[in-house]
């Protein structure tokens, strides 16, 4: 019975989220003929409401830790782990201004392609080679110096809960290219949310952002720091399961 109700939880929330992002895409359809800012306000909104929508049907509470160590200053770069969908949606709430570097396909999808564009989103080809990084640093840049702030997944996909593979250099390159903070963020949301599955299970997730990795080491160095402080916060984060969570 538990599992049939689970199912039924987890159903709704899908609908809720697809079908109230179609409906939001187009309620904010005015805001695309203003500035960046105010384009910004759909995502925002979304991101808002969503994680709410999820706690209602599903049970998923979310806890968020160490704020203050978000720069006061806007154009830095969040690291994140990333374990499921949610981060992809969570971060618009937290940090302000935000933008990701997508692969271009999403560029073509209906009216999303329109938002991803607008606010800032740089799409970039994934076999474009030296080309395409060059270009996608000179956007990047352009971004920070505007005072977006550009969130970045490490591990390049989506990772298992309590799993751990090499970081790319793409983080790497972008921290010594572009002379900002880097703030790494911990987090166990594939716990709640799994990765390629329609289920969502009740519990507390938790998003850690940890001191930011201020400007000026060298590249690898960079990179180990990188890993360990996020890795290690993983094994640090609490139970989402604990019955003191619920």
């Amino acid at each position: 019975m538990y599992q049939f109700g689970l199912w039924v939880r987890s159903v709704l929330f899908l609908i809720i989220l697809y079908v109230g992002t179609f409906i939001l895409f187009f309620v904010f359809i005015p805001t695309l003929f203003f500035t960046r800012k105010a384009s910004g306000c759909f995502p925002r909104f979304w991101a808002t409401v969503m994680p709410k929508a999820l706690r209602l049907v599903c049970g998923v509470k979310l806890n968020i830790e160490g704020l203050e160590n978000l720069p006061k200053k806007n154009g830095y770069i969040i690291a994140s782990k990333h374990q499921s969908a949610f981060e992809t949606m969570v971060f618009h709430a937290i940090v302000p201004n935000v933008f990701y570097v997508l692969k271009k396909e999403l560029m073509y999808l209906p009216i999303a392609g329109i938002y991803f564009l607008k606010t800032g989103c740089i799409p970039i080809d994934r076999k474009g080679g030296a080309k395409t990084m060059r270009q996608m640093l000179t956007g990047v840049k352009s971004r920070l110096r505007e005072g977006m702030n550009l969130i970045i997944f490490p591990e390049g996909t989506r990772t298992q809960p309590g799993s751990k593979k090499p970081y790319t250099p793409g983080v790497a390159f972008l921290y010594e290219q572009c002379n900002v903070p880097v703030v790494p963020v911990a987090l166990n949301t594939g716990y709640c949310w799994p990765k390629n599955k329609v289920k969502k299970y009740p519990g507390q997730l938790t998003v850690r952002f940890l001191p930011p990795i201020a400007p000026g080491a060298e590249r690898r160095a960079f990179l180990n720091m990188l890993y360990e402080q996020i890795e290690s916060a993983q094994d640090s984060l609490p139970d989402p399961f604990r019955k003191e969570a619920q």
